[in-house]
């Protein structure tokens, strides 16, 4: 399971939590999950990109072959 998910998840399981004791109200504050499902997807998307732009600096540099970059990729 990625990183993003099992965050998401407790965060999802949190609010149920509060949820329960009175202390948010899931009719009013669904939105939240909605915010941070978006802001995951943002921090992914950035990971992603650092990642690319680092290992094309690798290849180019000569610090890594274009099997080593291309496992990289595969991993993200």
């Amino acid at each position: 399971m990625k990183t993003t998910t099992i965050i998401f998840l407790i965060f999802l399981g949190l609010f149920f939590w509060l949820n329960n004791y009175h202390l948010i109200s899931f009719a009013r504050d669904w939105p939240v999950i909605l915010i941070v499902i978006g802001l995951l997807s943002l921090l992914k998307r950035s990971r992603r990109r650092k990642v690319k732009v680092e290992v094309l600096r690798d290849l180019e540099a000569g610090r890594i072959t274009p099997e080593e970059a291309e496992e990289k990729l595969k991993e993200d």
